[in-house]
């Protein structure tokens, strides 16, 4: 029974994790201990009446917490943006910094990108690449109007509805900033809100294309090309919220 609870706890934490630009929700499940776990259901099915609890969690914390971020949005707009356009770039200069200082530069080589780079100088090229790559992504698409998402566009929300979950599932990662550089975060918050269905139903599917598709395809990347990818996403956000202040 501790065990349930302890799972239903985290679940509300991971769920307000991914409601919050910057703070990743499979990096909350690690310091509760049950990210195996889910990875290990979402692969295998198993460890079922410790995961119905969390989602239980999950479920409820978006349901109360939306509604709260919802009402700031719309209430202290202006607030309310500069708070998140600051948390943005200082999760993403996180991101930078510490991948950065925590990386052991001739493991990464070996493992990221094979025997290629053999000098420190070099790596540090490449790291520094990555992440002025993600940032004029993320400028780029911060740039793009997003006024056409208040007529959901089907596609478009499935694909931005797989991706969210996809880095739902990366430790360090937050769903909710990836939305929040593609303009989408206000539609979604205020969605899940007000149940709009419009919106949540293709959301929805393409959060759960990726949640039987991903899981053992992100392990994978993570052992893999794991400092890189965050490099990237830190520009990635990093620009979200550089952009309100141009």
């Amino acid at each position: 029974m501790k065990e349930k609870i302890r799972y239903f706890i985290a679940g509300i934490f991971i769920g307000l994790s991914e409601l919050l630009p910057g703070i990743s929700g499979a990096t909350v499940a690690l310091m509760f201990g049950v990210y195996e776990k889910i990875l290990n259901f979402l692969s295998k099915f198993k460890e079922l009446n410790l995961i119905a609890p969390l989602l239980l969690g999950m479920l409820l914390s978006v349901l109360v917490f939306s509604s709260l971020i919802d009402f700031l949005y719309k209430n202290y707009t202006d607030i309310f943006n500069i708070f998140i356009a600051l948390l943005m770039i200082g999760y993403g200069l996180f991101l930078l910094i510490n991948t950065y200082l925590k990386e052991d530069i001739d493991k990464l080589i070996e493992t990221s990108i094979g025997k290629t780079f053999k000098r420190k100088s070099s790596y540090i090229n490449l790291f520094l690449a990555v992440f002025f790559i993600g940032l004029y992504v993320g400028l780029y698409l911060s740039s793009i109007q997003t006024d056409g998402y208040q007529e959901p566009n089907i596609s478009i929300l499935i694909l931005f509805g797989f991706c969210a979950c996809s880095f739902l599932l990366f430790p360090g990662i937050s769903g909710s900033a990836f939305l929040l550089s593609v303009g989408v975060y206000p539609l979604i918050i205020g969605s899940i809100s007000n149940f709009n269905f419009e919106v949540l139903l293709p959301f929805g599917i393409g959060m759960l294309g990726a949640l039987i598709l991903m899981p053992r395809l992100i392990n994978k990347a993570y052992e893999k090309f794991g400092k890189l990818i965050l490099v990237f996403f830190g520009g990635l956000v990093l620009a979200a919220g550089v952009n309100y202040f141009l």
